[in-house]
């Protein structure tokens, strides 16, 4: 089952931000290193489509939506860790932009 995303730029940046400590985690128990695979997984494709999106981004396309395609489990992994490292995140821009996506990760997947 696949889940659709459209997200803003910015909403695509800020999660690429909080996913990336995934790369030094560790995980302990078996959920935790489920987690972290399905976040690996979800760090390279959304570093991909940051990526791309900073080659083409101009000032014009800043409220424009970007679509992008995640499998159930990778839809409930997202939401999971981004509801665990919205806590360790200063700026309040960055907390909205992820409680928005937690937000539309809900509405999605119930």
């Amino acid at each position: 089952m696949k889940i659709e995303l459209n997200l803003t730029a910015e909403e695509i940046f800020t999660v690429t931000t909080v996913l990336n400590p995934i790369y030094t985690a560790k995980a302990i128990k078996r959920e935790g290193k489920s987690l972290f695979s399905i976040g690996l997984d979800l760090v390279d494709k959304f570093e991909t489509k940051s990526k791309s999106l900073k080659k083409k981004q101009n000032l014009f396309d800043s409220k424009k939506k970007h679509k992008i395609s995640l499998k159930f489990h990778e839809a409930d992994a997202l939401e999971r860790i981004l509801i665990d490292q919205k806590q360790y995140v200063d700026l309040p821009f960055m907390v909205f932009q992820i409680q928005k996506v937690i937000d539309i990760l809900n509405q999605k997947l119930t």
